[in-house]
Formats: C-alpha cells, sequence, structure tokens
C-alpha cells in the first residue's frame, strides 16, 4: 500500500466514525435537568464565633489504640524486651452525659462495689478523679482495675454487670529486669 492510500483510508474512517459518532447522539438518553439548589448560608450564618458556651462545648478526644509493640532480641536471639496481654476493668457512662455529679458519682461508686465483689480485691477511686473523668472525659472509658490478674479476668469475663467492659492491653516486659528497659528505653505507665 502506498502512503498516500493509507492517509486516504484513515481520512475515510475518520468521516465515517465521525458521522456514526453524530447519528447516535440524537438517540442518546436526554440529561435530566439538575434540581434548583437551596441558596448557601452566608458567610456570617457559617462563622462560629467562639464565646464562652462554644469552647465549653467544643473537645478534643484522644483515644489510646492498643497495639503490641516488636520483640526485641539480642544478637543470639534471647529475648530482651516482650509484650504480655493484660486486661484493664473500666466503666461506660451512659449517653447522653445528662447525670447531675451526684448521680455520677452514685453510677460510679455502684459500678465501682460491683467490680470489687466479682475480682476479689477493694477498689479504690477518689471522688475528685470519677467527677474530673466525667466532666472533661465522660464518653470515654473510666478505668477502674488495671492490669488484672488471669484468675480475676476468668471471674469477671462472662458475669461483666451492663455498663462495664474489659479492654485488653499490651504491657511491656523485660525478661532480663529494668536494667534492659533502661538500656534500650521505654515509654509509658
Amino acid at each position: 500500500m502506498k502512503p498516500a492510500s493509507i492517509c486516504e483510508n484513515l481520512r475515510n474512517l475518520w468521516i465515517a466514525l465521525s458521522i456514526f459518532a453524530l447519528s447516535t447522539t440524537t438517540r442518546a438518553q436526554t440529561l435530566m435537568p439538575t434540581p434548583a439548589l437551596s441558596p448557601s448560608a452566608s458567610p456570617e450564618e457559617e462563622t462560629i464565633i467562639p464565646t464562652f458556651e462554644t469552647q465549653k462545648l467544643a473537645r478534643t478526644y484522644i483515644l489510646d489504640i492498643p497495639a503490641p509493640r516488636g520483640q526485641i532480641t539480642d544478637r543470639n536471639g534471647a529475648p530482651i524486651a516482650q509484650n504480655r496481654l493484660s486486661y484493664n476493668l473500666v466503666i461506660n457512662f451512659p449517653t447522653p452525659l445528662d447525670f447531675s455529679d451526684a448521680q455520677a458519682l452514685s453510677f460510679a461508686r455502684e459500678k465501682i462495689d460491683k467490680a470489687g465483689d466479682l475480682i476479689g480485691r477493694k477498689l479504690r477511686i477518689s471522688d475528685d478523679a470519677i467527677l474530673r473523668h466525667y466532666r472533661n472525659r465522660g464518653i470515654m472509658p473510666l478505668e477502674i482495675a488495671q492490669n488484672l490478674s488471669q484468675s480475676e479476668y476468668e471471674k469477671v469475663k462472662d458475669n461483666l454487670p451492663a455498663g462495664m467492659t474489659v479492654r485488653p492491653i499490651y504491657v511491656r516486659i523485660y525478661p532480663n529486669g529494668k536494667l534492659a528497659g533502661q538500656i534500650i528505653g521505654y515509654t509509658g505507665k
């Protein structure tokens, strides 16, 4: 084939495709008109002016998501730092948070007493700590018992009253004692 005939064939193909495209657009689906948009709020209506009331309602919550950290070994493969699964017992306050201080204390004390009876040890949390948690972080669980032993966990896991939860956490342990923690570093509680 000559280059001129190839160009002629491509031009004819282009014309044929253009005619086909134009002929099918008349049979294409018609578009529905877009609904009228409601008028947007004016910039004055969208701006929130910080006042004492809005500052009181604005909160930032920091959520701790427990995740296992990596195991650290020495050059021979012996563990220097490991993780152990542990459990904390927590109270979940009902929402919306509309308890008075007395109601919040009563609710928490009732749950703490039940938890103490379940695990077989006295749990001590001050009223001030309960109220401070309820006022500032009420939607977050309040830890009432940390690092439950295996026997305590077995007693609690199937007999939890409403409003209480067992949360798994990872605890860092150092098989060779505290020296390894001070050498390689440690974080948190």
